[in-house]
């Protein structure tokens, strides 16, 4: 009975807290329905732009690209029109990425596309056995690229490449980002030593260091610059978004949980900025930051912010799960317990979105 009072208790302090009222009104949540319904409507707008959708198109402008490159393990189909033994013929790419031709011995074709590895065969074939050779050349089997995309997608995991892919391609074919969980940016590991293999020095592939890409700058700023190939080996990794957030309390307009987002230095003043600032019966002279020690105990920093926000007194940084509690005529203490259950009672009132 007494933890069923106890939650309701929670309840009735961070829904007085949470929901925006006027100076003049009085301040009596009706229910937690209503009280989230007033959350929603001060929630901002989010971007209409969907990630997905984005990362969709741009991998489907390539889609029907037939640039890929050759590597060891790949069966091609090899036509030469007037060779009765190159009709139709199927042969593996070797693990230096040849085959064998009847009349010109051993070609090299690692790293050359279908198109390249004609023009190439032609070339030997008119050189020292026909005028101008028909030659055709398809991949029949895919088995020398692969990368491995992991992290925050649908479905992490190792995938095979059967044309030139690029970043996107590579999170599309992994059914695109877990939106709520992934951090903005991705890693790019490039596989191998310091030196590249002969089909990345033919794709024009010097480096093997990693990579950071923004992914707001890429898909929804439209920078396809960061749009960068992918190549054989390489791992990508889209790391899961860290959630930390403070509280405000009190007598301030819009309380409730907020999002500290990664790099980003949270002030008493900026806090209570994102709370919508204090309502007329707040005592600003007696706020409170209630701050959670390692040990599990908590502890009490009394601060005035009327004089931080004149510039009289300094400005404090945030922590993680800090609680800022202004008090007024409407919410005077505090409970002790509270703090031990706010994470619960105020998870559905995180503002996302706010910067």
């Amino acid at each position: 009975m007494k933890s069923m009072l106890f939650y309701y208790m929670c309840i009735s302090l961070a829904a007085g807290c949470a929901l925006a009222q006027q100076s003049d009104s009085k301040h009596v949540p009706v229910s937690m329905e209503d009280i989230l319904r007033q959350q929603t409507a001060n929630v901002p707008a989010k971007s209409g732009i969907d990630l997905n959708e984005r990362l969709r198109a741009l991998s489907g402008a390539a889609r029907f690209s037939q640039d890929y490159l050759l590597g060891p393990g790949d069966i091609i189909q090899v036509n030469v029109f007037g060779i009765e033994d190159l009709k139709n013929k199927e042969l593996p790419l070797d693990s230096e990425g040849k085959i064998s031709l009847p009349f010109i011995d051993d070609v090299v074709l690692i790293g050359l596309t279908p198109r390249e590895s004609e023009i190439k065969i032609s070339t030997l074939y008119e050189a020292s056995v026909m005028k101008h050779p028909q030659v055709a050349v398809s991949v029949k089997e895919y088995r020398s690229q692969f990368v491995n995309v992991l992290g925050a997608v649908l479905k992490p995991g190792t995938y095979q490449l059967n044309r030139r892919a690029f970043l996107v391609d590579a999170l599309a074919m992994a059914g695109g980002l877990l939106t709520e969980k992934a951090e903005a940016k991705v890693f790019i590991h490039h596989a191998g030593l310091a030196s590249p293999s002969p089909a990345e020095k033919v794709a024009g592939v010097e480096s093997k260091e990693s990579l950071e890409i923004d992914l707001v700058q890429l898909l929804e700023k439209g920078d396809t610059s960061l749009n960068v190939p992918i190549y054989a080996g390489d791992v990508i990794s889209v790391p899961e978004r860290i959630e930390r957030f403070y509280y405000v309390l009190g007598d301030v307009n819009r309380g409730g949980a907020f999002e500290i987002k990664k790099g980003e230095s949270v002030t008493l003043s900026k806090a209570l900025a994102s709370a919508g600032g204090m309502m007329v019966t707040a005592k600003g002279g007696k706020t409170a930051i209630i701050r959670h020690n390692a040990d599990g105990s908590t502890r009490q920093i009394p601060i005035d912010i009327k004089k931080v926000l004149k510039g009289t007194t300094e400005d404090v940084e945030l922590a993680q799960n800090d609680v800022v509690f202004v008090p007024g005529s409407t919410t005077k203490t505090i409970g002790r317990g509270v703090l031990g259950g706010i994470g619960g009672v105020l998870s559905s009132l995180v503002y996302l979105g706010v910067r």
